[in-house]
């Protein structure tokens, strides 16, 4: 019996031990910065606040097969993740509102800090975004680009966003019938919606019903019928209702 209680605590020591032994391996503190460009406008690609991430696959960790990880974009266009390992990194833009990227990025050596700028090709641009306020109603109107219109899916829809703070589009608007039934839906082709011209008439969407002694911070999106449907956006501008 001494036998077996000996066996046990020499066990639970073993574990004990096992357990205190110190971790060698420094906590992550590499940074990966960068902006999400359009190729054709060079201005960084807005987006909705995490709508979409930058994959990336660290190839130098030998122990496993490589896993990516996700680094959100932020809405500006502009991605920023400091508590990574170095190492090298296959980098790749994914699920967002652009024409696939056929090949990753591949090799990134990520020091200390690291800066990597993509170029993608939207799907649309919203161009000649305007806003009226008359009173309390909020009148939106644009119009669509199409930077490539050979093989673009069908154009969803246009819809307005709305919100009472900075963060504006899908992942942060108003939600309620007001706004949301007066997107216009198309699901068209582009060349049956628009014709042989690379950009559309002008979409008005309103009057919108806003509040007086409310600030808005307003936009509008559109989208094709693909993946995840992510949407294109406008800027971001601030309505004051007095």
């Amino acid at each position: 019996m001494k036998k077996i209680v000996y066996v046990m605590f020499g066990a639970a020591f073993l574990c004990l031990a096992s357990c205190m032994e110190i971790d060698n391996w420094e906590a992550p503190n590499a940074r990966f910065y960068g902006q999400v460009i359009d190729s054709f406008t060079g201005e960084n690609l807005l987006t909705s606040q995490n709508d979409w991430s930058i994959r990336i696959w660290e190839t130098s960790f030998t122990e496993n097969t490589p896993q990516y990880q996700s680094l959100p974009v932020k809405q500006d266009g502009t991605y920023n993740n400091s508590k990574l390992f170095a190492g090298t990194y296959d980098m790749l833009p994914y699920d967002g509102p652009f024409w696939p990227i056929a090949d990753t990025l591949k090799n990134i050596v990520l020091k200390k800090e690291t800066q990597q700028n993509f170029e993608v090709i939207p799907y649309l641009q919203i161009v000649d975004f305007e806003h009226v306020l008359n009173g309390t109603e909020l009148t939106l109107t644009c119009r669509l680009k199409a930077p490539v219109r050979v093989d673009l899916p069908n154009l969803r829809e246009i819809k307005p966003f709305l919100s009472l703070n900075t963060f504006c589009g899908n992942s942060n608007y108003i939600n309620i019938p007001q706004y949301n039934d007066r997107r216009i839906q198309i699901n068209k082709s582009w060349s049956s919606e628009v014709g042989n011209s690379d950009i559309s008439n002008v979409y008005t969407i309103g009057p919108l019903p806003v509040k007086s002694g409310y600030t808005y911070y307003v936009r509008i999106g559109a989208n094709v019928t693909v993946g995840s449907n992510r949407y294109n956006y406008s800027p971001i501008v601030k309505v004051t209702v007095p």
